[in-house]
């Protein structure tokens, strides 16, 4: 096949989820041609190595407030489908694949459906507008009630004009399926985060994380905390619960990250003996770091109606290590987390309660630590692994 990726920012091709979906695909003969969208670029260029990329100039749409962001994601649409008649007219396509955010890919996706006569793959990564609601960032009503039914109107011509939609979970696939029923139900597909899987390293190479550098204590029960600081993770329960765990003596968390909470994260933990806050690492620094922790964690804002269903968590699966998920009760990684994999435990992101309960409980078995990790590991490499999703796009 001849695939066009489009994607709001660039795209590392050495790390991530992506990155294993493209080398994937090239692995097994399909030509991949990149169109990314992104701040740090120059200018707007095609490039040829490592493989074909069209980049495309556009004002930074990370880290900046909620209107300004809206604001650039109403340009993003017409800048790349600009973009893409003035450097790929002459290329085609058997397929495009794009995955959300953004939402504002919908007349995009149907000019390349057009001009190439291809089918269409939507990855559904995230559901907004509805998130921006539930969090507060965006009513139905009033001024910003304008801007959501503009967006939710983007929404569901994206998925009109998808031929397939895959969903990370099947809360996904209930929640899309409920909530936009003009969407015939064999258009949607499971189409879990998927990783490819590397073969057991030795212990030394996971070693050389130096904790002195950091300050984090041995002989504690470490919980790491690793991806984005932002206000979808409800970070302000996390820290208020970390804050309760002071007198659970054995637990240590490590937080690693950076986005727009960031600051006050590092702020309310500064004088905190059980926790850390480290800015964003190298991937490979920072799976050391994993290889050496005890326990992975998860949070989502409990706000959340969406069943969200967290990257990071794949990391956490790559390195054996069980998850504690402090989610909203829509996600279904409650299941997966308790019931499926049968490799950590959960709690409700506004129950600072029962996140020290079973703070002390993983404290209580650290011994059965390991056997939870591989629990987890063992269902991930069945059911998340990157040749599966990509055989859903060649059928």
């Amino acid at each position: 096949m001849k695939i066009l990726y489009i994607s709001q920012k660039d795209i590392n091709l050495e790390t991530g989820i992506y990155s294993d979906l493209i080398n994937e695909l090239i692995n097994r003969g399909h030509s991949v041609t990149l169109c990314c969208a992104d701040s740090k670029y120059t200018k707007s260029e095609m490039q040829e190595s490592p493989i074909k990329k069209l980049q495309i100039k556009v004002p930074n749409q990370f880290g900046v407030n909620f209107i300004k962001k809206g604001l650039i994601l109403l340009r993003l649409e017409g800048l790349m489908r600009r973009e893409i008649k003035r450097y790929l007219a002459e290329d085609q396509f058997d397929l495009v694949l794009y995955a959300t955010p953004p939402i504002t890919f919908a007349n995009v996706v149907k000019y390349c459906k057009r001009v190439y006569g291809c089918r269409s793959y939507l990855m559904l990564k995230d559901i907004f507008p509805q998130n921006a609601v539930d969090l507060k960032l965006m009513s139905k009503k009033g001024i910003t009630g304008l801007l959501y039914r503009w967006f939710r109107k983007k929404e569901k011509q994206l998925y009109q004009y998808s031929d397939k939609i895959g969903c990370m979970s099947e809360a996904n696939i209930q929640y899309v399926l409920k909530h936009n029923p003009e969407i015939a139900k064999e258009k949607v597909e499971l189409f879990p985060n998927a990783i490819k899987w590397k073969c057991a390293s030795n212990d030394k190479d996971f070693k050389s994380f130096d904790f002195s550098k950091y300050g984090i204590p041995e002989g504690k029960v470490l919980f790491v905390y690793g991806g984005n600081l932002g206000k979808p993770q409800g970070l302000s329960f996390l820290v208020k619960s970390i804050k309760e765990c002071a007198e659970v003596e054995e637990a240590y968390f490590v937080i690693v990250g950076k986005g727009s909470e960031s600051g006050k994260v590092k702020q309310a933990l500064q004088t905190a003996q059980n926790a850390v806050v480290i800015d964003a690492l190298p991937k490979s620094e920072y799976e050391q770091l994993c290889g050496q922790c005890d326990v992975g964690m998860v949070a989502l804002d409990y706000r959340f109606t969406i069943p969200n269903y967290p990257s990071r968590m794949l990391s956490y699966f790559q390195n054996g290590m069980p998850i504690f998920a402090c989610t909203d009760t829509s996600s279904d990684v409650k299941e997966l987390v308790t019931t499926q994999a049968e490799c950590g435990r959960w709690c409700a992101s506004n129950d600072t309660d029962a996140f020290k309960r079973e703070v002390q409980w993983f404290v209580s078995h650290k011994d059965e630590l390991k056997a939870l990790g591989q629990n987890g590991k063992n269902y991930a490499m069945e059911h998340f692994n990157i040749e599966n999703t990509v055989e859903k796009l060649e059928k």
